[in-house]
Formats: structure tokens, sequence, C-alpha cells
């Protein structure tokens, strides 16, 4: 098992409201997508939510491949690609369990990015186990992105540390940033497993079989929500 089934759950039914979507695509894949990856190739977007990014990378010439464990979401970005008129040609939408391998050949991809998603593995030997299937689907020479929450972000400041990069996050009316219908339901609220690096360098140990160029970050601090997420940006060896 890659995923973990608890967040797997609750990320289901917390997305399939569909009321976070948003217009435009993470600030930081825009310059990366021209600072890193550079040539445009065959992407894999893992995780890829409401599909901004996925959307982005098409218009930059890259071949984008959409997987998420939320029918709904696939659902939703197939008819947010049709509305904003993305080249059938250039993108591909998939439903993925989050549990199994992904359903692609070793090598697959030129270019990958998992961005917000790696912290939902929930503690590190899972998070490992992610990212080297990741690392299969990419080609020698491909470039992968991948951010984390980090220590410093709400969601693990106001988690219960569970030992090993692990934490407990409980939602509550006081914590919670969703602002949908439900938001005064305690049924609604998530109860999540997640994985915290210690530090950079523990988290660049995950990405074995890659030359690791950085570990940076990427941060926002207001309205009551700090965002520190890592990011690392790491290439796969011949």
């Amino acid at each position: 098992m890659i995923g973990n089934k608890v967040n797997i759950n609750n990320y289901k039914k917390r997305w399939s409201i569909l009321k976070n979507d948003h217009a435009y695509p993470n600030t930081n894949l825009v310059r990366l997508e021209k600072w890193f990856l550079k040539t445009p190739g065959r992407v894999l977007d893992h995780g890829c939510g409401y599909g901004e990014n996925l959307i982005f990378l098409t218009t930059k010439g890259h071949n984008v491949t959409g997987v998420d464990i939320s029918e709904d979401l696939i659902e939703f970005v197939k008819l947010k690609c049709k509305l904003r008129k993305t080249p059938p040609t250039l993108f591909n939408l998939i439903a993925i369990t989050g549990e199994e391998p992904l359903p692609f050949e070793d090598k697959s991809f030129d270019h990958i990015i998992s961005l917000g998603i790696l912290h939902l593995m929930g503690d590190k030997e899972t998070a490992y186990k992610c990212i080297q299937e990741l690392i299969r689907c990419l080609k020698p020479g491909g470039k992968i992105i991948v951010s984390t929450q980090g220590k410093g972000n709400s969601h693990v400041e106001d988690a219960k540390p569970l030992g090993n990069e692990s934490y407990f996050y409980e939602e509550t009316k006081a914590n919670s940033s969703f602002d949908g219908t439900e938001r005064n339901s305690k049924d609604s609220y998530l109860k999540l497993e997640l994985y915290a690096p210690d530090n950079e360098e523990s988290f660049a140990a995950l990405f074995e079989g890659c030359e690791v160029s950085e570990v940076g970050s990427w941060d926002n601090d207001y309205c009551g929500v700090k965002g520190k997420h890592l990011v690392a940006l790491a290439t796969r060896k011949i």
C-alpha cells in the first residue's frame, strides 16, 4: 500500500464538495517551469486537484497527465479544460486509488510535479514509497518537483506529534480554513495523519536514485494561515 487509507477517505469527502476551486496556477510552479523544467515534455501532475497547474503547463507546450484520487475532481477538471478550450491532445486525466502503484510503465515521463500531496502520506516510510513510485515513472535525466508541508505550517503546528516525522491533525471550528456549506458540522472536519520532515536533509533523503539540486521552501503568513512548504528539485540519475 502506497497511500494512507484514513487520509484518502477524508480527502475524497472534503474535495467532492468542489468549493475551493481557483482560477490560477501555483505561482511557484510558474517560476519553476521556466527556471527548472525549461524544456516542454510529457509531465505527470500527481494530485492534480482542480487542474490549474495542469492547464498552465499545457499553455507552455507540455503534454500533461493528471491523476487524482477524487473521481469528482477528475470529472470537474475535464469540464474545466473543455471550457478553457485546452487542446485535448495535450492532457489526459485519470482517477487513481491512491493505494496501488501508478498505472504507468517505468520511465514514462520527462517531468513530474507533486505539489502539496506528500504530507498526506502520513509518515516518513509511506512518503518514501510515494517518492520512489514517482521516480519509477520518471525517465533518466527527468526532473521532479515535490512540495510538502513543513514545520511552521499551520496544520503541522496545530497537530499532535506521533514520532518519526508523523503528526495527527484534527480540524476544529477554530482552526478550520474550509469555507463550505458544512463548515458548522463537526462531521465535516478533517482528521488527518500528516508527514512533515524534520529538516531539509531528511526530506532530500527520500529521493534515492535522484540527484537533488536543492531543497528550498515557499511560504505565506496572512489571514491566520501559515503555508510553509518545503520543495525539492531533483533529477533522476541515468
